[in-house]
């Protein structure tokens, strides 16, 4: 596994590849790819949860299991707020995104969701 200095080494390296990027696209008055804000945000959490988590995870006992099942679970419950809320806000007009788009943005949501449940899960049991 990767060392916690290293995981949190990369998470800030994330936060500032979306903070140039938002320079940029600020910049430039671009805002048609804000779905890259999702997915490098979801790269920070990511690395800085297993920054946390690592040492839990590498052992392989029932805690472990059961939160990631718990996890998992969670994560599946607000996918489907996550697509039902997502599908309210372009059924009425008032968003507008291509399929590539909302792909993306439900990726970085599940993604951030089940790794942010886990890191959670970890510290109440």
């Amino acid at each position: 596994m990767l060392s916690k200095k290293l995981l949190i080494l990369f998470g800030f390296g994330w936060l500032v590849i979306g903070g140039f990027l938002a320079l940029v696209q600020f910049m430039t008055s671009d805002a048609k790819n804000f779905e890259n804000f999702f997915v490098i945000a979801s790269l920070a959490i990511i690395s800085f949860t297993m920054a946390d988590l690592a040492p839990h995870l590498q052992r392989k006992d029932e805690r472990i299991q059961y939160i990631r099942q718990k996890g998992a679970f969670y994560t599946s419950i607000l996918t489907l707020f996550y697509c039902v809320v997502l599908w309210l806000l372009t059924q009425y007009g008032n968003l507008e995104i291509s399929v590539k788009q909302a792909v993306l943005i439900m990726l970085s949501l599940v993604s951030s969701t089940l790794f942010l449940s886990w890191f959670v899960l970890s510290r109440k049991y």
